[in-house]
């Protein structure tokens, strides 16, 4: 198809003799992908090698899998499949069925690459896979960054079909009288990416019948602002920020010079650094250090990861605090997977939360920098010590009140109150009894 050998061009995503592991699980979007890499082999010298991932969730697994070795045998492309217990990595890191699959499939992918000596993943995002991205991350809160969306290329990964919508994938299959499998799990509307496929998007499209397409032009345009960001952050960051073992240090009288935006921007990359983690950096964390900036000497804030900011003598300090809480609660916490029938009837020392939000491992501990707390339904939050000045808790017990937390989100102030965000609703599959004794 033109169309796709265009975008491929333009964004430089291969070159004569790659090696592509491409990712196909048998649905209409990896089956054109494959035909359509399959028509550039010749013109790029190009090796493919099918990867089909086996989750063994679906009892249709099987099936796929013998269509899409059938499909490799027909084409003449080499194939390997894996077999991964995709619902127990979901369980044992308490993360979600997507999440573990996405996990799952790049280390498959990446593992091919590896036995070959390097080359290049194919996945099959198109433009509507796009526009659920950008807004599932709009609703979830995310920046410039969320909002660009998935990139044609990123790293070792490509991604062909980008530039085309679900109805050209399909009407190209239909052309080329090729079948595929349909996955089920797809109008299951539990999980949120299905239901914005199958109840927002529709609901867009009756605006305006190019809604997904906008949405793409959208993140194109965001990229492209992106890139110019990080132009600017590159430059101010040199110009603004020294960095050793202990953190780092932001120039003060530079960095007030810079726009705010880029201000903002110095700030999370200097929590980033010193941290060495991008999870669970908020932006109640990068505008509290901002508008440390504008405060007395001496001041400081917490931060993730017991970093703390420190407002010094003409600039600002992100560093390990020296005066972490390393002490743990006396009490033991039972965790145990129950079921929606047990939800009524909590206590102080018992609740129930929805199992699937759970980020990390769940921790009892008492209080360190950073922690925060979801307090609103429309995932407003607070910082801990926020929390404890509102309800007056007495400076001295803040130390010694035992927390469940989630990396620094906090799940439950024991005896207090319960985050927000992991309150059970309608939409929870799986429920985790908390007890503390």
């Amino acid at each position: 198809m033109n169309k796709v050998h265009s975008f491929i061009q333009q964004h430089h995503m291969i070159q004569k003799g790659d090696f592509i592991a491409v990712g196909v699980s048998g649905g209409a979007d990896s089956v054109c992908l494959l035909l359509l890499l399959c028509g550039l082999r010749q013109e790029y010298s190009l090796t493919l090698k099918v990867v089909h991932v086996n989750h063994g969730i679906r009892s249709e697994a099987g099936k796929d899998q013998q269509f899409v070795e059938k499909l490799c045998q027909r084409l003449q492309v080499p194939w390997i499949t894996f077999a991964e217990d995709v619902q127990g990595i979901s369980r044992r890191k308490s993360i979600s069925l997507e999440e573990a699959g996405r996990l799952v499939r790049y280390r498959c992918f990446r593992s091919v690459l590896e036995q070959h000596g390097g080359g290049k993943i194919a996945v099959a995002h198109h433009q509507n896979d796009q526009a659920e991205t950008v807004l599932y991350r709009m609703a979830r809160g995310t920046g410039i960054q969320g909002l660009k969306g998935m990139e044609p290329v990123r790293g070792d990964v490509i991604r062909p079909l980008l530039c085309l919508s679900k109805a050209e994938i399909l009407d190209y299959l239909k052309e080329k009288n090729q079948s595929w499998m349909e996955d089920a799990s797809n109008e299951d509307n539990t999980y949120a990416r299905n239901k914005i496929r199958n109840q927002v998007i529709p609901v867009l499209t009756q605006v305006n019948s190019k809604a997904v397409e906008h949405i793409f032009s959208l993140s194109q345009e965001l990229e492209e602002w992106s890139r110019y960001l990080d132009e600017l952050l590159s430059e101010a960051w040199t110009s603004c920020v020294k960095q050793d073992e202990k953190g780092c240090r932001i120039d003060l009288e530079k960095f007030l010079k810079q726009a705010e935006p880029v201000r903002r921007l110095l700030a999370k990359q200097a929590i980033e650094k010193t941290a060495q983690k991008k999870k669970d950096i908020e932006k109640v964390h990068i505008q509290s250090l901002c508008d440390l900036a504008f405060k007395e000497t001496g001041k400081s804030v917490d931060l993730p990861y017991g970093l703390r900011g420190i407002k010094t003598y003409g600039g600002l300090i992100v560093e390990t605090a020296q005066d972490e809480q390393e002490d743990t609660p006396q009490g033991h916490l039972i965790l145990t997977e129950t079921d929606r029938d047990q939800k009524t009837g909590q206590k102080d020392f018992t609740k129930i939360i929805d199992y699937d939000k759970i980020d990390n491992d769940i921790q009892l501990r008492y209080r360190r920098p950073g922690d925060f707390l979801i307090f609103s339904k429309d995932g407003k939050s607070k910082s801990l010590n926020r929390y404890f000045i509102d309800e007056k808790i007495p400076r001295e017990e803040r130390d010694h009140i035992p927390l469940v937390a989630d990396g620094s989100r906090i799940v439950w102030i024991i005896g207090y109150r319960l985050s927000e965000m992991y309150k059970v609703s309608e939409e929870t599959k799986r429920y985790l009894k908390l007890e503390y004794n």
